[in-house]
């Protein structure tokens, strides 16, 4: 599963570069673009629901890319997502992602992009009692990629815009589940 991953985001590497020669000398957003993201996560994992846990929960994350070619750029996120569950597990996980996008301004400053990148995840599984505190702790960092989609409405030098990405991870340290996550975005 990881070698067609890897493979597939190659590949997606290969052909925006190609489709570049193709389009006008425009630049998107500009020759940087940086955004903080408020957002909503939710892990696929059906694991989860077998545990009782709450699977969703509030990611804030920092995000930076740069110009390399017209209409591509490379960059990179780092964020944070917290999910307290008073009865089950309580989920903390922190991606570091260097990704690529393709930009392409569709209608006066409106900016739609997508892209893929890969990322290394570290994460937090804690049990949480109301009555009883804390329980076992367990950590791993796990190995991963995301594809996403990004409509961004420009103003001068501000932007506001929606998001989606899909994250997928390996699996989590003999627990018989995975952190593939999928996030909404408002930044």
């Amino acid at each position: 599963m990881r070698r067609l991953f890897l493979i597939s985001i190659c590949i997606v590497f290969l052909m925006t570069s190609a489709v570049l020669h193709a389009q006008e000398k425009r630049v998107p957003l500009g020759n940087g673009n940086f955004a903080v993201k408020l957002d909503y996560i939710a892990f696929t994992d059906s694991g989860f629901d077998k545990r009782g846990t709450e699977d969703d929960g509030l990611y804030i994350g920092l995000e930076g890319y740069a110009k390399i070619l017209p209409n591509l750029y490379l960059g990179g996120e780092v964020g944070g997502a917290v999910n307290v569950d008073v009865f089950g597990e309580e989920i903390s996980f922190f991606p570091l992602e260097l990704n690529s996008k393709y930009a392409i301004e569709f209608a006066r400053n409106f900016v739609v992009d997508f892209g893929a990148g890969v990322s290394y995840s570290y994460a937090k599984l804690q049990e949480r009692s109301l009555f009883f505190g804390s329980g076992r702790e367990r950590s791993d960092w796990l190995l991963g990629g995301q594809f996403f989609a990004d409509l961004t409405y420009k103003i001068q030098w501000f932007s506001i815009g929606v998001n989606a990405k899909y994250q997928i991870t390996e699996g989590f340290r003999n627990e018989g589940i995975n952190l593939n996550n999928l996030e909404s975005v408002h930044r």
